[in-house]
């Protein structure tokens, strides 16, 4: 082996060892080929002999001049492997890039979806917090929308709200401070307070409508749906359509109030005067004069139930009538029904006179026969 040989690389030695193998299977081929030597030669066949041997040793002198230039040539092939092995790994590095990578948020998603309850009350109760202590956690206004009778001032002074009050105790409290405001005004039915995120309040007013008026010592004053009577008087020029209760009692304006708001808003607009008219068998007995001439005589008891029945009567009828429902429904000409009833009051005061005199008459025996027993 010559001294290039023992220089060269691995690499260079397998291509070597090739060349050889191929070299040799190359001869052990064509010596297959080649025929058997006679025992007689002739000198054509010794011509032949030499020829091949001449070939060997071509070839082992080629095999031994490739063996020189690779060994001469082990330099450029070491720069080929080199450069064979960098885009090897070039590739290699290729190949790993394009290899998805696990994210680190891989698998988190089953874990997610069990813990995201908790990450949400975490969350609100921490947001909660900030918010408590922030200044948007006390109040910021308070609005009032319905009102008409009462002024937005003096119904938050009502609410008794102060400024840097917590929304948190207006929350719980918002009934009760409703409450103190429905107290203070009697014309206000309800409230409704609300909030509205950061940090306002707004209270929606419902108030009691005027449903009548009830004179007392020629002065005039409110009566609410609710049969509530405003203790201050009104001015008379400023009275709206409403009926005017002569003399009731605060018993008999919530009856009649109750009863009234039961009827058909058309009928309760043609009522103007309500006076009591009491009877012997009827003590509630009432007279409403309406705006159409006719005036309806009803038990206030049963006003509600009787008095839907006026509007088909008085189509029936020309007015002035008197539509008397106390026992049964009759209509009588006004100018009669007051001939009646003068008539009527006649004969009571006759008799009620005559009730007196025999009571009297009979004081007066009764006294003289006293005093006769004790004469004797």
């Amino acid at each position: 082996m010559s001294e290039n040989e023992n220089k060269l690389t691995p690499w260079q030695e397998k291509n070597l060892e090739y060349q050889r193998r191929k070299a040799a299977e190359k001869k052990l081929e064509e010596e297959k080929n080649t025929p058997k030597k006679s025992r007689f030669t002739s000198p054509f066949q010794k011509r032949e002999a030499s020829a091949t041997t001449s070939e060997a040793n071509e070839v082992e002198s080629s095999d031994e001049a490739l063996s020189e230039e690779e060994a001469t040539s082990a330099p450029s092939a070491s720069q080929e492997e080199i450069i064979f092995s960098k885009l090897e790994q070039t590739a290699e590095e290729v190949e790993e890039l394009r290899k998805p990578r696990r994210s680190f948020f891989a698998g988190s998603g089953q874990v997610f979806k069990k813990l995201w309850p908790a990450f949400v009350i975490a969350l609100l109760v921490f947001l909660g917090a900030v918010y408590a202590v922030s200044p948007l956690s006390k109040i910021g206004s308070f609005t009032v929308f319905g009102n008409k009778s009462e002024t937005p001032e003096q119904v938050a002074v009502a609410s008794q709200l102060k400024t840097g009050d917590s929304i948190f105790s207006i929350l719980r409290n918002k009934e009760l401070i409703a409450t103190k405001i429905e107290k203070e005004f009697p014309r206000i039915a309800s409230v409704n307070i609300t909030f509205r995120f950061p940090n306002h309040f707004e209270a929606v007013v419902t108030e009691y409508s005027n449903s009548a008026y009830v004179k007392r010592n020629d002065k005039d004053y409110i009566v609410l749906s609710n049969g509530y009577v405003i203790p201050t008087p009104v001015d008379t020029s400023k009275l709206e359509k409403l009926p005017v209760l002569q003399d009731f009692s605060d018993e008999q304006v919530k009856l009649f109030v109750k009863a009234s708001e039961k009827l058909k808003p058309e009928l309760r607009a043609l009522m103007t005067t309500v006076t009591k008219t009491p009877t012997d068998a009827t003590p509630d007995f009432i007279a409403i004069d309406m705006s159409d001439g006719n005036q309806v005589r009803v038990p206030l008891s049963q006003m509600s139930e009787k008095l839907p029945y006026y509007p088909s009567i008085a189509k029936q009828i020309e007015a002035p009538q008197v539509v008397d429902m106390e026992a049964s429904i009759y209509t009588k000409p006004k100018e009669a029904y007051q001939a009646y009833l003068s008539q009527l009051s006649s004969s009571k005061a006759a008799a009620s006179s005559a009730k007196e005199k025999k009571t009297t008459e009979s004081s007066t025996d009764t006294t003289e026969a006293s005093t006769t027993t004790a004469s004797e």
